[in-house]
């Protein structure tokens, strides 16, 4: 059973209900007198830079940015001891498949429950973050609607704003895509990071080992980086 502590726990909703997308509206109409020039632009064919975004923009952005991050430091702090059992067993597995030579499924098989617990927290954490993403999404949606449909009464800008432009929008940076870096300390914290725990490499082979004997093939699969 995944336990919402191991996953990142609860992060405050941003909402997309009635209120919260008429609020967004409400804050498109009261700035759309100030954004022609954003518009113009897109009218001639250019498109603005992300430099300079309203407030309203930048205030759901941070938000979110807070909620996400709270989000992953909690399913680390929850899948703290979890994390240091798969780094002592990805050093046993190493020893045994890389030095030794002698395959010992169920010993892998151990470790291959250990790291799917982890996977499955990390995935579902990821799952909630994106919604969090999703919903400010639509809530800038909202904004630039309204700014757009304000805007039109008084600036020659085309009937409808172009298919997916949305200034200022969110999506989940890269390291939301590799879940298992969660487990290297060295590429989670970037290069020149003390390294604590178990050795990296160590956890970087033996989850190749454990992917190559689950898929049955030759080669390593990868480290589950893609979810």
């Amino acid at each position: 059973m995944i336990n919402s502590g191991r996953t990142g726990g609860t992060a405050r909703r941003l909402g997309i209900g009635i209120v919260s997308a008429s609020v967004a509206r409400a804050h498109g109409r009261r700035d759309a007198p100030g954004l022609l020039d954003v518009l113009t632009e897109i009218g001639e064919g250019r498109h603005p830079s992300t430099d300079g975004l309203p407030p309203y923009v930048l205030g759901v952005r941070a938000q979110v940015l807070r909620s996400t991050t709270r989000l992953r430091s909690r399913m680390l702090l929850g899948n703290r001891a979890l994390s240091a059992k798969i780094q002592a067993e990805s050093v046993r597995v190493v020893n045994q498949y890389t030095e030794r030579g002698e395959p010992a499924p169920a010993a892998l098989a151990g470790y291959g429950r250990s790291v799917g617990n982890w996977r499955n927290s990390a995935a579902v954490c990821r799952s909630r973050a994106q919604g969090l993403v999703d919903e400010a999404n639509h809530l800038l949606t909202c904004y630039w609607d309204a700014v757009w449909t304000r805007a039109r009464r008084s600036s020659e800008i085309p009937e409808r704003r172009p298919t997916g432009w949305l200034p200022g929008r969110i999506e989940l940076d890269t390291t939301w895509h590799r879940i298992d870096d969660g487990l290297l300390p060295d590429r989670w914290y970037g290069p020149g990071a003390p390294r604590t725990g178990g050795d990296p490499a160590a956890i970087a082979q033996a989850l190749a080992i454990l992917d190559t004997q689950a898929t049955g093939t030759g080669a390593p699969r990868g480290t589950g980086n893609g979810g």
